[in-house]
């Protein structure tokens, strides 16, 4: 008999293993190529070039050189006889390695068309390309050569000198040029500067003042000293980190389907070992033929089956002369508080019969008591899904003309004697007025207070008001 109970049970647990087995394994998975999850190798993109953080690229330069001014009328002198000694100074940034922009100042002192020594000021901006850049490979560092046209606007002044009166004039000016440099330390070139500027006729005060035709041409020489992080950085291509991330959501998504799967598997399979260890466990076949399953994650372990019920049931069939079997139903003790004022029921054999008469005398509550749970500190339900058992126990009452009893509470760890003696008796009020207001009259309700209690596990259950309901 035990082997064929054993041989069942093996075969019950194969078979809810071969079950278990089969869970989601039609599921067809997707094929990966480890290569596509390895990490990437960075690639560039052609002839894209970044800057460093605003902070990066800028330059001074300051050089110093001769100016000449041709106005019109051209007036006396030629060309040479109308140089003098100038001032370059300027700040700027490149943006990129084909485009800049400064801010440049020139001055110092210039012949008029009258060949009067003056006084003057350039100021303007100006926008650089970089023609050079077309010609080279690579900026992560500053190049050798470099050839830099240049054209921008601003305002010139002309100022006074050995008495002649200062016209105070300040016209639009053009600024134009071209720029060559030679690096030959790591930050530091020597650049070389040809340009001009172009004003309105009237600026020395001779001519029209409508057209352009004053012109400050200028040479210099002098140093560019570049400031902050030097050089550009090649741009990503992001291509190739957008296809792999699209691969890597993919198989994120498959494996947690696949871990969704095995662990549906595992709990099946542990399902299937319990119920071959409670099987083997109960009809002691584990230790007789050393039998070794798995421990499970809460191992549990069931009685052994000694058959004392059928044995019992088998010699009480046997002895004909017993015919007194009791059907009495013990009835366990009311777990009631004090502050409920119902009578306390020893445990005894009782027929239904004479329980019933019990509660009809009014000596205990009809059945147990209906709990209402409040917030902490407050007279104030929980839930208002509470409200059910409000209306259904008014509509018992008014239907079997049943009393109410309703006894209010609150937790002993929280607040003082004196708060929770007033909180337990705002609890009970509040009960009873929902009563009230659901047709219950006031003749049927009595209400208690039992303040502070721990009487129930967790704390929070003793925050509460229960209602007993009596035949009288």
């Amino acid at each position: 008999m035990k082997k064929n109970i054993l041989l069942f049970a093996v075969s019950l647990f194969i078979a809810a293993t071969a079950s278990a087995n089969t869970v989601n394994d039609d599921v067809e998975r997707i094929q990966f190529n480890e290569q596509d999850l390895q990490p990437l190798s960075p690639t560039y993109l052609d002839d894209v070039y970044g800057s460093h953080p605003w902070g990066s690229n800028w330059f001074i330069s300051i050089k110093g050189g001769m100016s000449a001014f041709i106005g019109k009328p051209v007036g006396h002198g030629d060309f040479f006889d109308r140089k003098k000694f100038m001032l370059n100074a300027a700040i700027g940034k490149w943006f990129n390695p084909y485009f800049g922009a400064r801010a440049s100042f020139q001055g110092f002192k210039l012949y008029d068309s009258n060949l009067q020594s003056r006084n003057f000021q350039n100021i303007h901006v100006d926008l650089m390309y970089n023609f050079t850049s077309h010609f080279r490979t690579a900026f992560e560092t500053l190049p050798r050569w470099n050839v830099i046209p240049y054209l921008g606007c601003g305002i010139i002044h002309l100022g006074n000198e050995n008495g002649v009166t200062s016209l105070d004039n300040k016209p639009f000016a053009m600024s134009y040029g071209v720029i060559a440099q030679y690096r030959f330390a790591p930050r530091l070139y020597i650049e070389g500067e040809i340009g001009g500027t172009t004003t309105w006729q009237s600026f020395d005060g001779i001519g029209a003042y409508n057209k352009l035709g004053d012109n400050l041409l200028h040479a210099s020489i002098g140093l560019n000293f570049i400031i902050g992080k030097a050089g550009y950085r090649r741009v990503i291509d992001p291509k190739p980190y957008i296809l792999q991330n699209d691969i890597l959501m993919e198989y994120l998504d498959d494996m947690k389907d696949e871990n969704d799967r095995l662990n549906q598997k595992q709990k099946q399979d542990a399902m299937a070992l319990a119920e071959m260890r409670k099987i083997l466990e109960t009809e002691g076949l584990l230790e007789k033929y050393n039998l070794e399953l798995p421990e499970s994650e809460q191992k549990k372990t069931f009685p052994k089956n000694n058959y004392s019920g059928l044995n019992s049931l088998r010699a009480r069939l046997r002895d004909k002369n017993n015919e007194t079997v009791s059907t009495a139903k013990t009835i366990d003790k009311e777990i009631q508080p004090a502050a409920f004022s119902g009578v306390m029921i020893e445990e005894a054999e009782m027929t239904p019969e004479d329980y019933f008469q019990v509660m009809k005398d009014g000596k205990v509550f009809i059945g147990s008591p209906i709990f209402f749970f409040f917030k902490l500190a407050k007279d104030e339900l929980t839930e208002k899904a509470q409200m059910i058992n409000i209306r259904e126990i008014a509509s018992t009452i008014k239907r079997f003309g049943l009393s109410a009893r309703i006894v209010g509470a609150a937790d002993s760890q929280t607040g003082t004697a004196v708060i929770n003696e007033r909180l337990s008796a705002k609890r009970a009020n509040y009960i009873a007025k929902l009563l009230r207001e659901n047709g219950v009259p006031e003749e049927r309700i009595t209400t208690q207070f039992q303040g502070g209690i721990s009487t129930y596990v967790p704390m929070e259950g003793n925050r509460n008001t229960c209602v007993m309901l009596y035949f009288n």
